[in-house]
Order: structure tokens, then C-alpha cells, then sequence
């Protein structure tokens, strides 16, 4: 009986370990994790695997990855039954690393009777229990494998594969950070293209500054790293703190643009190699057509960031006009003679300058003091000196 015992042993650790590998391949290649799903089924027969990317507040179906089940179920899956999954509940308020079976998701006599088991499960067939793990996590998604079985073998199943997949989540979670490691460009669906097409050099962030994408032009300047360089992990940084800190927030407030943000102002960095604007446009990711391979989607954000690097020109008087009579509400001549006050000078000396009268000019400066909530010149100059500032300019040291 111990030789029998042993040679079982023997042979589950020897199971086990070629999950482990199958693992490790899809580690290095994100398009093997159907061949994982396919062990883990091979390894507990009578099962149905499935692994999904799920959103917390389920506002977006992601790929799934699955074995055993038919493609037209999966189909049916994603176009209607993921926004009526009663078990989906129960799986956001998991722990992480934790399991459970379908009964603590959700009560099978209260799943009967939903439209979820009726026209969905039930025509699948020996799928009407599972056994759920939630392996791995990223800010409002998180990874679930689900070994789905026959309801009448549930204790039986559900024993079987808690006992597995205890000892599989080191690998499992392992294999999609390599996943994120080894694959720095996500399926931009429109953007790749749109990159590729402008003649400045420009990159696509996500929040965290991780580089997702960029063009020709953009790869010669992290190459150069005068102005931006790639770190590890794929964050992309300015040389010095100050600026870097700068740069992650543009990006960040730019990927937030959504959120009912303003668009946040552009930074001007000066190295030797010249002066440059930096410029953040947000781009929203079709979550369903756009995502990457498998379970990477877990790191798919929502919202990335285009940035654009141009040579920076000395300030354009006009621009500033324009800028400042469309945040204000100014007239041209009002402008004009917000910028004559920078210059300095009595009211009857800025007169003689514009060939006006003083008396305009006091008309005028009523007018400004109304529509910029001032009541002093020198407010008025303080208010263009504070406009200005808010394009901030870094100089970059070369080590």
C-alpha cells in the first residue's frame, strides 16, 4: 500500500512540475496561455477551464482564455452573459490568492433560476459548478481562473482543484508579471499609426509613465536620453527630479482628461542639444478591440498618453494674445494694452505710446479691472507674469 502510495506521489509531483513548465512557456509568450488552460483540464478530467480578466465595476468585457468549452459559448459570453454573471459578485469581494467554489459565489438553488443558468449555462452543459481562483490583481482588474465541472461531482471537483491550484499561483502570477516585463507595447488599435505618422518624435505612456509605444524619431531621442530615457521597467523619466516629477504628472493629468480634467499645460525642458515643448495629448483605448494578447489585458489601461517632443520657439506675441483674450474674455486692444503695462509707465505715458487718448485708456483699464477681478495695474501685470509660469521650464543637465 506505501508503494502504491509513493508511486502516486511520484507520479502527481511529476504532473505538476510539467504544469509548471507549460507555465513558464506562457510566460514567455502570451499567446500560450491556451495551452496552460489545456493542462490544467488534461490534469482534472471532466473539467472546463477558464481564465478572464475581470473588471471591478464591470464596465468592459476582456479576452478570456478557455479549454474545454465551445467557442460559441465564449462568443455568447462576451456579446451579452458577462453583464449577468451572478457570480461575478461574489469574485470582487475575493481575497487575493483566495478560492472558492460557486456555492459561496452564489447559492445554486437562487443560480437556477436565473437567465444566466437557464440560457446560458445550462445549454453548455457539466459546467453548472467551478471552483475560482483570483491569482493576480492591477489597480481595478484581476486575474480568475475558474475550473468549472459537473454540479453532481462538485465536492469531489472543487477538493481536486483547490488542491492544484494551491500550489500553481506562485507560477501563475509569476508568468504574467514576465508577461508585462517582456512585452513593453500593447495593440493600440488607431494609435500605432497615428504615431507613426507624425514627424516629431512621440512616444504612448500609460499613468505610470510605462512606455507603450513610439515612432522613429522618438526612438533616436530615448536613445540620446538628453531629454527622455527609459528606465527599468519601461518608465519613461526627464534627467533631473524636479522635471521628472513634472513629466509624471503631465502624464498622469493628461490620462485623467477623461475624468472631466482640463488638459494640463505643456512643459518646456532646455538641454544642449536645444530647447523643447513637451506636449501630452489623451488617447482612450477601445477596451474591447484594443487589448493585448490573454491575460496581459490585466495591465491594458483605460487611458494613455501621446506625447509629443517639438523644438521650442521663442514666445509668439500673438499666441499669447489669444491665449489671453480666450481665457479672460478680453478684447485684442485690451491685451495690447495689458502687455504695454508689462513695459511700465504712467497711464498718460502708455497713451503717447499706443497713440491713443488717456481717456480710452481708462476705459479700457475699466473694462480689464471688470473681466480679470483686479483693481490695481499691477495686478493685471501679475496675472500675465502667472500665465507665463504656468508652461513651466526645466533645464536639463548632461552627466
Amino acid at each position: 500500500m506505501r508503494a502504491i502510495m509513493a508511486s502516486r506521489e511520484k507520479r502527481l509531483s511529476s504532473e505538476i512540475a510539467d504544469l509548471a513548465a507549460v507555465i513558464n512557456t506562457a510566460a514567455c509568450d502570451v499567446n500560450r496561455w491556451s495551452d496552460v488552460a489545456r493542462a490544467v483540464q488534461d490534469f482534472i478530467p471532466g473539467s472546463k477551464i477558464l481564465f478572464q480578466v475581470v473588471e471591478e465595476e464591470s464596465t468592459a468585457v476582456h479576452q478570456v482564455v478557455h479549454s474545454g468549452f465551445n467557442n460559441k459559448t465564449i462568443q455568447a459570453y462576451g456579446d451579452y452573459y458577462w453583464k449577468v454573471n451572478p457570480w461575478t459578485k461574489g469574485a470582487n469581494e475575493m481575497h487575493m490568492s483566495s478560492f472558492k467554489s460557486s456555492s459561496d459565489l452564489y447559492p445554486e438553488k437562487l443560480l437556477w433560476q436565473t437567465e444566466f443558468f437557464t440560457d446560458f449555462v445550462d445549454h453548455e452543459r457539466e459546467c453548472d459548478a467551478a471552483t475560482a481562483l483570483k491569482f493576480a490583481a492591477h489597480k481595478e482588474r484581476y486575474a480568475l481562473l475558474a475550473v468549472h465541472h459537473d454540479f453532481r461531482h462538485h465536492q469531489q471537483m472543487h477538493a481536486r482543484g483547490k488542491a492544484l491550484l494551491q500550489t500553481l499561483v506562485p507560477a501563475l502570477r509569476s508568468a504574467l508579471e514576465v508577461n508585462r516585463l517582456t512585452n513593453p507595447t500593447f495593440h493600440l488599435s488607431g494609435g500605432r499609426g497615428l504615431i507613426d505618422q507624425l514627424v516629431d518624435p512621440a512616444i504612448v505612456l500609460d499613468p505610470d509613465c510605462r512606455l507603450l509605444a513610439s515612432n522613429a524619431p522618438a526612438n533616436k531621442l530615448l536613445a540620446d536620453a538628453r531629454v527622455l530615457r527609459v528606465k527599468a521597467r519601461d518608465i519613461v523619466e526627464m534627467r533631473n527630479v524636479q522635471a521628472s516629477a513634472a513629466f509624471a504628472r503631465l502624464v498622469r493629468d493628461s490620462c485623467a482628461i477623461l475624468q472631466d480634467r482640463a488638459r494640463p499645460n505643456d512643459l518646456i525642458v532646455n538641454a544642449r542639444s536645444g530647447s523643447y515643448t513637451v506636449t501630452c495629448v489623451p488617447m482612450a483605448i477601445d477596451q474591447t478591440n484594443a487589448l493585448p494578447a490573454g491575460l496581459l489585458s490585466i495591465f491594458a489601461p483605460r487611458t494613455v498618453a501621446m506625447v509629443i517632443v517639438r523644438p521650442h520657439a521663442p514666445e509668439d506675441r500673438s499666441a499669447l494674445i489669444g491665449e489671453l483674450r480666450l481665457h479672460f474674455g478680453l478684447t485684442k486692444a485690451e491685451v495690447s494694452l495689458i502687455l504695454e503695462f508689462e513695459r511700465g509707465g504712467t497711464l498718460s505715458e502708455i497713451a503717447e505710446r499706443v497713440g491713443v487718448s488717456r481717456s480710452t485708456i481708462q476705459t479700457h483699464l475699466k473694462a480689464i479691472f471688470a473681466k480679470t477681478g483686479t483693481t490695481r495695474q499691477r495686478d493685471v501685470v501679475t496675472l500675465v507674469t502667472r500665465h507665463r509660469a504656468l508652461r513651466k521650464q526645466f533645464f536639463l543637465e548632461d552627466s
